[in-house]
């Protein structure tokens, strides 16, 4: 068996598949891994147009509601859960206020305008019934990208070793999720950016049969009123929440790394520390002074 790579392109990033297969099995394996790829990312993506979220959105404020099924209920679950543990500063639809921005993170928009804008962001708006999901107010937008491609990792995850593939690695953006050791043993390694002086390194870190997620970029923060930011929007007033400006987490699969980066990236700092902490497994934070903290920060 050779180690056998694939790049595809999916979710609007670049996905690397690695395993331990002769070729002939490897494409196989690849042709399943974007067949599931594909899928998720049709049926739930905010950029398809004719994917459950899509369909939502633009049934906003017309009092139809967008039917669910069970794995669709799952995933709002799941938001839910996020939205209810982070105070309801995790918010799926404050996607609209990013257009308040520019790609620098200068604020574009006036105040008055931010005001109007945060009348159609709320979680707690969207109304989840046996009809299936409505946003009420025209305008509105929900967006779980950040929610959907981890968990089309642990799909493609399951997928493969139900295929019995045991060594396989699968990178998406910033989330991973490995099958495994490597083939003789060696461990998956990732690489953690992180700053270091004036300029950035790469910590490796271990990701044997685990996932991985990081929520945040320290690379991509924002100067705001002379401080740094990340990009996450506070759904309360619309500004840049003083956060971390990103958490890298292991857990058992990428959605629950996913969970734990998501929510706390969205605590002030020490707060983030001391629930890190509690939840006992592997992370680094980067605060706002680009400081490294935690049990994967380098040594």
């Amino acid at each position: 068996m050779n180690m056998q790579r694939k790049r595809l392109h999916c979710f609007g990033s670049s996905c690397q598949l690695t395993l331990h297969a002769s070729a002939t099995e490897a494409e196989k394996r690849f042709a399943l891994a974007l067949n599931e790829l594909s899928r998720i990312e049709t049926k739930f993506s905010s950029y398809h147009p004719e994917s459950i979220i899509s369909k939502i959105n633009q049934a906003a404020g017309s009092g139809f509601f967008t039917p669910l099924d069970a794995e669709s209920r799952s995933l709002f679950d799941f938001a839910s859960a996020l939205w209810a543990e982070s105070n309801h500063l995790f918010d799926p639809t404050t996607r609209l206020l990013q257009d308040c921005y520019d790609d620098g993170g200068t604020l574009k928009a006036t105040l008055q305008q931010i005001k109007g804008m945060l009348t159609l962001v709320g979680w707690n708006k969207l109304q989840l019934t046996d009809e299936g999901a409505y946003l009420p107010e025209r305008g509105m937008l929900l967006d779980l990208n950040s929610c959907i491609r981890p968990y089309a990792l642990d799909a493609v995850r399951r997928r493969l070793v139900r295929e019995g593939v045991e060594h396989a690695l699968i990178e998406l953006d910033h989330d991973a999720v490995s099958i495994g050791k490597q083939a003789d043993g060696a461990n998956w390694l990732l690489g953690l950016r992180h700053p270091l002086g004036s300029r950035t390194a790469v910590n490796r870190i271990k990701l044997n049969n685990r996932g991985y997620a990081m929520r945040g970029d320290f690379e991509n923060r924002i100067l705001f009123d002379g401080e740094n930011f990340g990009r996450g929007l506070s759904p309360v007033d619309g500004f840049p929440i003083p956060g971390m400006l990103s958490v890298s987490v292991v857990a058992d699969t990428a959605l629950d790394a996913c969970g734990a980066a998501s929510i706390a990236r969205l605590k002030t700092e020490q707060a983030a520390i001391n629930w890190l902490q509690k939840l006992g497994l592997p992370w680094m934070a980067i605060d706002r002074k680009l400081n490294c903290h935690g049990p994967l920060a380098p040594r």
